[in-house]
């Protein structure tokens, strides 16, 4: 299921652009997040029903402005969205694993944090949002200065997540 056009890569391989989101239980496909700089990755894995999501999500909150129906543009419009798509495809809130990525800061006039800079402010709306949902966030790479790529494995929960300028930091792995 997803809000946009799903555009296959090399095969079973799902890249969301800006405010693009994917929940499937494909054990075949990986969700990737590509070049993420301010912007937040949210994955989320439900390791018995081996269902995923991911949302590429741009802004803390829809108050700033509208975005297409269906978008997951902001957080706070993405977390319902995406919770009821993983129901419906079998998966268990109480068994989800969250993994966000991204959220740096990325302005070039100032590289520290502060209430002007995007990234900062989407990694708390969207530990906000999960937490008032009852998910504990499993893994998280956020902040920093520097873009990041994440991919997610549907089937086996695997996340590997690349900063630009640096190694690979590993795979996360997230199975029952």
């Amino acid at each position: 299921m997803t809000a946009t056009e799903i555009r296959a890569v090399d095969g079973r391989t799902v890249t969301l652009r800006l405010g693009e989101w994917h929940v499937t239980d494909d054990p075949e496909t990986v969700l990737v997040c590509l070049g993420l700089g301010s912007c937040v990755a949210l994955s989320l894995y439900d390791p018995v029903a081996k269902v995923a999501a991911m949302a590429h999500m741009v802004l803390p909150d829809s108050s700033v402005g509208r975005a297409s129906p269906g978008s997951a543009k902001f957080v706070d419009e993405a977390m319902p969205m995406l919770l009821a798509e993983l129901k419906q495809a079998g998966a268990d809130r109480s068994r989800l694993v969250a993994t966000m990525t991204g959220g740096a800061c990325m302005l070039a006039s100032t590289f520290k944090e502060g209430p002007e800079q995007v990234g900062p402010r989407n990694v708390a709306a969207t530990r906000e949002a999960l937490a008032a949902l009852g998910i504990t966030i499993k893994e998280e790479e956020t902040g920093g200065t520097h873009g990041r790529t994440v991919r997610l494995h549907v089937g086996t929960g695997e996340v590997e997540i690349s900063t630009a300028g640096r190694p690979m930091a590993g795979v996360l792995t997230h199975a029952a």
